[in-house]
């Protein structure tokens, strides 16, 4: 009971911890910041009374107050409190809180709080709060763009279980190493695998770690490899959660005893590969006929992915004329990134399935015989990547159309106030001759004499312009 209620604590407190960072974040604690760096001013620019200069004080030290309520929930769900608290900005953020906590002690003299020295240090407080407040927002923005989150879902484990209607039943981590580490022929599929597992899993695969760690939580790319005794297929399984391409890291481990499916989140795959193996060919070894189901479930999943991406591209294109410039070249460049990021794993999924065709996956019963049956899935993946580059020309194609329309219509505007200025110059050079007055002056000519041979000239411009085709 006393772990359960410590638990529940620990869940409460990060609960809260997280609603306060969710408040305060990096866009707040700038205009706090800010707002201080103000108040710090004011007093040197403004006469203020006793009482403005005590609410200033106060208002203050509520920002620091602020800040240090920032700190203490970062720290409480930080992972490791020694890294947070050893963070620069971190220690900064440190000394800024103490620092104002210290000016507020009674023991501390009135004069060195009101001092020019204090007054100047509290000013570099400030300034570094917003220094670092802007920082931290430029950061989370070039993070929130470069890095797409895949957070680690529930460890679920499953084993394949072969037979006129394969299904996989589920299993414990400890069975799940128990197996892998024995004899016998296994597909696994394990999802939410973290940083934790790696290790005992390494050991019962007869992996080496380092590498097993590296391509499950660093890999970028699909790649085959194949070391002694197993090789490795990492792969990325797409999906299209809410209009997103959505990525999971997959790793698959093949040796001459069994096959393990590792993902760092929980997806829909394993299900997926259970009804792809009732189409696979039901003599075949099992384990060529569960890497064939998963492999043909990756090439469906692309294909759902190129599907989607060309008709984002089909909703652009169709709405091109009623989108404002800023509005398309923001549609247009997340697609364009979408679409690299799926042509780039695509290139090395079709490598990595042309390999597969030449037997480099150690697994048991995989045989020359076998390679015809990869080669049609290598020519699906080759199929994939022209669909995908195709999506890539229709794009490009139309953010020409869309820059040639623009140069197009920025070209009529140009010529259009060309027209104007030389028609303008006709008023005034006739003004310029005549000068402000008619009256007095050595030229026999009235103001609607004027007004008369200045439009005449003007209407002939306008004709002249016209008969060129300089007015369409």
């Amino acid at each position: 009971m006393t772990g359960t209620a410590s638990g529940a604590s620990a869940f409460s407190t990060a609960g809260i911890a997280g609603q306060v960072q969710s408040v305060l974040d990096e866009a707040v604690l700038g205009f706090l910041a800010l707002l201080s760096l103000f108040l710090g001013i004011a007093p040197a620019v403004f006469p203020l009374s006793t009482a403005a200069l005590t609410g200033l004080v106060i208002a203050e030290f509520v920002v620091v107050g602020l800040f240090a309520l920032e700190y203490l929930a970062g720290l409480a769900r930080a992972d490791s409190k020694r890294a947070f608290a050893s963070g620069p900005w971190r220690v900064l953020d440190a000394l800024i809180i103490a620092a104002a906590l210290v000016s507020a002690l009674p023991a501390v003299h009135g004069a060195l709080r009101s001092s020019p020295a204090l007054r100047l240090l509290r000013l570099g407080r400030l300034a570094l709060l917003g220094t670092r407040s802007s920082a931290a927002v430029a950061a989370a923005q070039q993070e929130s763009i470069l890095r797409e989150p895949e957070p680690v879902s529930r460890l679920e484990a499953q084993a394949l279980v072969d037979g006129p209607q394969p299904r996989f039943e589920s299993m414990d981590w400890q069975t799940v190493l128990e197996r892998v580490a024995s004899a016998e022929e296994d597909w696994i599929f394990v999802s939410g695998v973290g940083p934790e597992q790696v290790g005992p899993l390494a050991a019962a695969l007869g992996v080496p770690e380092p590498a097993l760690r590296r391509k499950l939580l660093e890999a970028t790319f699909p790649r085959l490899d194949r070391l002694e005794g197993f090789a490795a297929l990492f792969a990325l399984y797409p999906e299209v959660v809410d209009g997103r391409v959505q990525r999971t890291r997959l790793l698959l481990v093949g040796s001459a005893q069994n096959v393990v499916v590792l993902t760092r989140r929980s997806t829909p795959l394993s299900a997926s590969v259970a009804q792809r193996l009732e189409e696979v060919d039901a003599s075949l070894p099992p384990l060529v006929r569960a890497t064939m189901a998963l492999v043909t479930e990756l090439l469906r999943a692309y294909g759902q992915v190129v599907d989607h991406l060309e008709a984002r591209l089909l909703r652009i294109e169709s709405a091109e004329g009623r989108t404002r410039d800023q509005e398309f070249l923001s549609q247009t460049f997340l697609l364009r990134s979408e679409i690299s990021r799926v042509r780039g794993n695509l290139r090395h999924l079709k490598e990595v399935v042309s390999d597969l065709a030449r037997n480099r996956l150690a697994i048991r019963g995989f045989e020359t015989p076998h390679r015809p049956l990869f080669q049609l899935l290598s020519d699906d993946a080759e199929d994939l990547y022209a669909a995908i580059d195709d999506v890539r020309e229709g794009l490009a194609a139309l953010v020409d159309l869309r820059l040639n329309v623009s140069s197009f219509q920025m070209n009529k505007v140009m010529r259009l106030l060309a027209l104007l200025t030389a028609l303008a110059l006709i008023p005034s050079v006739a003004g310029g001759l005549l000068g402000m007055n008619l009256a007095g002056s050595p030229w026999e000519a009235s103001l609607a004499q004027v007004a008369f041979g200045v439009a005449a000239g003007m209407a002939l411009s306008l004709y002249i312009f016209a008969v060129k085709g300089w007015m369409r």
